[in-house]
């Protein structure tokens, strides 16, 4: 796998988010489209809905992308548990970052996917200068947003994965 070696593995559900961090480049998808297929895992993502023209539109469906309106993302919540809920098997993968660039804020929106379907989240990192992706316990969301989100960045830290551009990364502040 160009040198790449995968630590984790993917759970045994039919339904689960994964939530990979960092996204700090256009190559990660590619890495992820990669794993995902070694690991005979048929994933969905997340991807603004500016992309969906011909002929990219028609490609990034086959590939299972859901066109996310940034606008309104309260909306995109209900539409993706309702998918969830009449899909057999179904693999999310997100990046809480949302962006490539550097954000101090990351998106929560997949949290209450999760919670909402009954549903799980495996962490993931992407390290870069180890070429690992590694694989976390899974989490199942309860009433505690911020001890969970705390737990999901112990992961990540204990992790400690470089991102491909390492200056467009930080972690999220949580209260």
């Amino acid at each position: 796998m160009m040198g790449w070696r995968i630590e984790g593995e993917f759970p045994k559900q039919d339904k689960y988010i994964i939530a990979v961090v960092p996204h700090t480049s256009n190559m990660d998808f590619f890495l992820g489209r990669l794993i995902a297929t070694i690991m005979r895992v048929n994933i969905y993502f997340f991807i603004k809905r500016e992309l969906f023209f011909f002929p990219l539109g028609a490609i990034l469906k086959w590939l299972k992308a859901i066109p996310v309106n940034r606008k309104s993302p309260k909306s995109l919540i209900d539409t993706v548990v309702r998918k969830i809920n009449k899909t057999e098997n179904i693999v999310l993968v997100i990046t809480p970052e949302g962006t490539r660039g550097k954000t101090e804020k990351w998106k929560k929106g997949f949290y209450y996917i999760a919670r909402k379907a009954e549903i799980p989240i495996l962490p993931a990192a992407v390290d870069y200068a180890t070429k690992r992706a590694v694989f976390g316990e899974l989490l199942y969301p309860g009433d505690d947003e911020n001890k969970d989100f705390k737990q999901m960045i112990d992961f990540y830290k204990s992790v400690n994965p470089t991102p491909r551009h390492s200056g467009r990364f930080e972690y999220p502040k949580i209260k």
